[in-house]
């Protein structure tokens, strides 16, 4: 599986930035499974749509803001040549990382994914804007 696959275009205002007041009718998207057809439903209908012997899987993970934007500094990057065709302005383009984990905390040391993963080595520095 690459991460890649996760790429898709999301609108921004599809973009949830607050759970809704009645949590109940948050929108939940249902696989029915005799056919493959996907259903619109609330989260309210859920304890009519199981069935004994279903498997209910909960994800009880939290989401906090961990999604940087920032530049690449061009340094230890691939030099310009036939095999790395980048132009200079991709050398020093955007960067985007989404810390997934803390490992340390003195000094700060977070694991993450970094796009464009395979362009930015390691040693490179990003710059973020406060």
């Amino acid at each position: 599986m690459l991460v890649s696959d996760f790429n898709y275009h999301l609108p921004p205002e599809l973009i949830a930035q607050r759970p809704p007041a009645d949590r109940a009718g948050a929108r939940m998207l249902r696989l029915v499974r005799a056919d493959g057809r996907l259903e619109d439903c609330r989260f309210r209908d859920l304890p009519a749509r199981l069935n004994p012997g279903d498997l209910l899987v909960l994800n009880n993970t939290r989401v906090f803001p961990a999604r940087l934007l920032g530049r690449r500094s061009g340094s230890r990057a691939m030099p310009l040549g036939a095999r790395n065709p980048a132009a200079r302005q991709f050398l020093k383009g955007r960067a985007e990382v989404l810390l997934t984990r803390q490992l340390a905390a003195d000094p700060p040391t977070w694991e993450a994914l970094v796009r464009p993963g395979r362009k930015i080595g390691l040693g490179e520095r990003l710059f973020f804007d406060a």
